[in-house]
Parts: C-alpha cells; sequence; structure tokens
C-alpha cells in the first residue's frame, strides 16, 4: 500500500516510519484505496485514503521525532504543528475522518494539551505509533475519559 522505506541518518521514529505505519494500519481497517501520499518535499495532508468500496475518506496528517541530539525540545513544536495542519484541512463533511498521527512519545502531551472537546467539535482522532510499528487510535472519548479522571484526582489531593 505505497510503504517506503525509512532514510538512513534518521531517526528511527521519523515522518516516514510512522507515516507507512499508520498506511499498514488504515489498509487492515479497510481503507485500500489511496488517493494521496505525500512525500516530505510535497505540501498537503500527508495521507489521504478512501475506504474500499465506500466514498469515506481519512486524512492523516503525520509527524515523527525531531532529528538532533534533544529532540524533546523540539517535540512540542512538532506537536502543534500536526494539529494546525490538520485543523486547517477539516471540513465538516459527512464522508471525511481527520487525524494526526504522532510518534508514542507525543502521548502525555495530547493529554495535556488538547481538551476533549475540541477533538470531539474538530471530529479529530490521534494516532500513536510504538517502537514496534503497532498503531493506538484515541478518540475524544479517550481524552474525555482520562481528562476527567485527572481532574477528578487532583481535585481530591487539593482537600
Amino acid at each position: 500500500m505505497g510503504v517506503m522505506a525509512v532514510p538512513a541518518g534518521l531517526p528511527k521514529m521519523n515522518e516516514e516510519f510512522v507515516r507507512n505505519r499508520v498506511l499498514e494500519w488504515l489498509s487492515k481497517q479497510g481503507y485500500g484505496v489511496i488517493s494521496k501520499v505525500k512525500t516530505l518535499s510535497e505540501h498537503g495532508e500527508d495521507i489521504k485514503v478512501r475506504r474500499t468500496g465506500s466514498q469515506n475518506y481519512f486524512i492523516v496528517e503525520c509527524k515523527g521525532e525531531p532529528p538532533g541530539k534533544n529532540p524533546v525540545k523540539t517535540r512540542q513544536g512538532f506537536f502543534v504543528s500536526g494539529l494546525g495542519e490538520i485543523v486547517q484541512r477539516v471540513k465538516h463533511e459527512r464522508h471525511y475522518r481527520y487525524a494526526v498521527a504522532y510518534p508514542e512519545t507525543y502521548r502525555d502531551m495530547l493529554f495535556r494539551r488538547v481538551p476533549w472537546v475540541a477533538a470531539k467539535r474538530l471530529g479529530l482522532e490521534f494516532l500513536f505509533v510504538n517502537d514496534d510499528g503497532k498503531v493506538k487510535r484515541i478518540t475524544w472519548l479517550d481524552l474525555h475519559s482520562r481528562q476527567m479522571s485527572q481532574t477528578s484526582s487532583s481535585t481530591r489531593n487539593q482537600r
């Protein structure tokens, strides 16, 4: 399904790795018709696929680990960039789903930075890729559950 090799010299969890694993995951979810897979030098959504036998599309913006000696410092910028890029593409059309895909190292940032209500209203999903290439999908419901449990535990701790 259009999987490309990870370029040498870049972190394993770079954008290419994340994109390739997400493409494999989407294929298993029944998205078999590729409308578009962007290379690193192209503009636009990274992945746009159509579910086989339907008019349902899934648009995904992918981000990888930042290159360099200290990716932790620049990870936040990549996180915000991915959100901004997908939000600009959201059209509330019936047959479209939207997601941002990140390495698993971004996961805690999602729960801290993205309000569940924003994800719900925008119809955003989040895909996290681990080192083994497994993809975990997080929806606004998952965000809601986690953020509500964190709010109640912090309220209890303040008493």
